[in-house]
Order: structure tokens, then sequence, then C-alpha cells
């Protein structure tokens, strides 16, 4: 059984925070999930800028096949 994550960790394919393009502000996701549901290549992630309340709509994009280290 993998160990359960606490509720405030995002899975490693988001981030905590974005920067605003409007204003320079720290926008935050909108959404958890839960540590046996996470978020899947395509999944839709919703940010909102505490600064000028402006919402991004971020799409979970698909694990590279190669390591870029390769290139």
């Amino acid at each position: 059984m993998p160990e359960e994550l606490p509720p405030h960790i995002l899975p490693p394919s988001i981030d905590a925070t974005l920067d605003c393009v409007d204003c320079g502000g720290r926008c935050h996701p909108l959404v958890n999930w839960a540590p046996d549901d996470p978020p899947i290549p395509g999944d839709v992630v919703v940010y909102r800028c505490e600064d000028c309340r402006d919402a991004w709509h971020i799409v979970v994009p698909e694990q590279p096949d190669h390591d870029e280290s390769d290139w």
C-alpha cells in the first residue's frame, strides 16, 4: 500500500505557485487531490492570483518520454 501524502502536498507535476502574467502577483491552485487520485496529463488546474484575482487554467503536461539531459 502506498504511503499517503498529507493533503497540503501537491503532486510533483503541479506547481505550488505561479507568477501572474498580468500583475506579477502569486497565483495558487484552487484544487487539492486525494493521494489515491492524483492529476493526470490533460487535467486542468485552475490558479487564482492573490493580488488581481485573475484565474489561470493550466493543463497538466505529459511526462517526458526521455531524459532531457541526453540532449
